[in-house]
């Protein structure tokens, strides 16, 4: 397979171009390979209806613009290349299972199977800031890592530490470590001081990635990183760095970036399914990320998502279920061509505003089927309260249970959200507040579990038994 310092090598001498010039060209390969490929999507009737066909046709789009167009690095306006046969080889050496952690905590994280009658690998942790008005970053570890069954931690940063705002190399390299050093804290307390950590960088810079490795206290040759590829297809030279010397040292490599977006540079559905495709392949030769968010194809939210002000245009039904079978086709055409452990969001986690309530327990239970029975691993991120991270699992296995199937989501769904949910949204990233309003952010969490005494609170339990109920009456099974 094709080295890390071979990629780095192109990201300095691939042809050299402005970023609006890789943006049009962008938009023009994937039209054309669109037409070319027959990509063209009409009506859906069926969400989880893919012909192999189609989804051979949209790998073999994904490739042609991997060998013609490549990847842009941003850091040297340069575009990376790479042959068919780089790629295809790419594909095949990638892993289907990876081991993380140590001694007792030694987690195996897999592919998964569509309909897998194994339960899926958790994550969970922040993707997000943290702010020590709340309370110390170890015991939020702490609380999230107690679940037996939390196979490994996204880890926080820091925006803010020692009273000083975080600006600079200087503050930046020192939060870092000191931020990997709170969450080693954090799972030692919790009697789990080996589970892995995945490092949540607040800038993706070499020396922030770098500051961060410390066998001691800091990320361990058994722990992992966050390299993500960027929209449009761009890539940094900071993370291939940071990607080099992890690789090195042992740790493995997780990718944010995979979805594709309807209005980007991708231009339309079919676009953005080739986007999507191509960032799970560029991820692994470009970084080495050996596990995917299973982020899909929607399209591109032109309002600000603010956390306080202004609304999130709402999708469509419509646009709901293209934008699900698009999904479903790019997944498709990776399960059919690319090994891919993937991980699913099982959780609205820091987007909604009340976390205990029957709404958000459902949401979060449709979140947790979907990955469930899609085949993929789930996370549950933005910082949610550990009673979420509960529920998903309750969730997750009570599909299982009930042996629920790929054609029986669309229905069962449908009259979840059409029951229960027709005004609920999650379309609002309220991780903001922890830089503006902290305490505002923490009220949703404070209204599901008592940090003091660490258990559920009360109204919590009480939604909880509401939606049990509601789920087992449509048919799921708990325990």
């Amino acid at each position: 397979m094709i080295s890390l310092l071979e990629v780095a090598e192109r990201a300095q001498t691939g042809p050299k171009m402005g970023e609006n010039e890789w943006n049009l060209g962008m938009f023009r390969k994937m039209q054309e390979l669109s037409e070319k490929y027959g990509l063209q999507v009409g009506e859906v009737e069926k969400v989880y209806d893919v012909d192999n066909a189609f989804a051979d046709q949209l790998f073999e789009a994904s490739l042609e613009y991997l060998c013609t167009m490549g990847v842009y690095c941003i850091s040297t306006k340069r575009a990376i290349r790479f042959t068919e046969e780089e790629v295809r080889e790419a594909c095949r050496e990638a892993p289907d299972e990876i081991t993380v952690g140590r001694d007792r905590d030694v987690r195996t994280l897999t592919q998964r199977k569509i309909e897998d009658i194994k339960a899926p690998n958790i994550i969970t942790g922040g993707h997000s800031a943290w702010n020590e008005e709340l309370m110390p970053l170890e015991n939020m570890v702490k609380e999230l890592v107690k679940i037996p069954r939390v196979d490994f931690l996204e880890c926080f940063n820091y925006h803010r530490i020692m009273g000083r705002e975080v600006h600079g190399t200087p503050m930046v390299v020192y939060a870092a470590r000191k931020a990997i050093e709170r969450a080693r804290l954090g799972v030692r307390l919790a009697g789990r001081a080996g589970l892995a950590l995945c490092y949540y960088p607040i800038l993706t810079t070499a020396e922030a990635f770098i500051a961060a490795k410390d066998e001691a206290r800091g990320l361990r040759s058994s722990d992992g990183l966050l390299l993500s590829v960027l929209p449009d297809l761009k890539v940094e030279t900071d993370l291939l760095a940071a990607s080099i010397y992890y690789e090195e040292y042992g740790c493995f490599r997780q990718n944010g970036g995979t979805g594709g977006s309807v209005g980007g540079f991708a231009g339309g559905w079919e676009g953005a399914m080739i986007e999507a495709v191509v960032r799970n392949i560029a991820a692994w030769i470009v970084y080495r990320d050996s596990i995917q968010y299973g982020g899909g194809v929607s399209r591109l939210q032109q309002n600000a998502l603010s956390p306080q002000t202004g609304r999130a245009r709402r999708r469509s039904r419509r646009e709901e279920t293209f934008g699900a079978w698009c999904s479903f086709a790019m997944r498709k055409a990776l399960r059919r061509h690319k090994h891919t452990i993937t991980v699913f969001g099982g959780g609205s986690g820091g987007q909604v505003v009340d976390q205990a309530s029957v709404k958000n327990l459902l949401s979060t239970a449709i979140s947790s089927i979907r990955g469930t029975v899609m085949g993929g691993n789930l996370f549950y991120l933005w910082t949610p309260p550990p009673t979420t991270v509960r529920w998903g699992i309750e969730a997750s296995d009570a599909a299982l249970k009930s042996r629920i199937k790929l054609n029986d989501l669309d229905e069962l769904f449908g009259r979840i959200r059409k029951e229960k949910l027709q005004s609920f949204s999650t379309g609002r990233d309220r991780r903001m507040l922890l830089y503006t309003d902290p305490q505002a952010f923490f009220k949703s969490h404070k209204a599901c579990y008592d940090y003091v005494k660490q258990r559920p609170t009360d109204r919590f339990l009480k939604s909880r038994k509401e939606a049990t109920k509601y789920l087992e009456d449509i048919g799921l099974e708990f325990a």
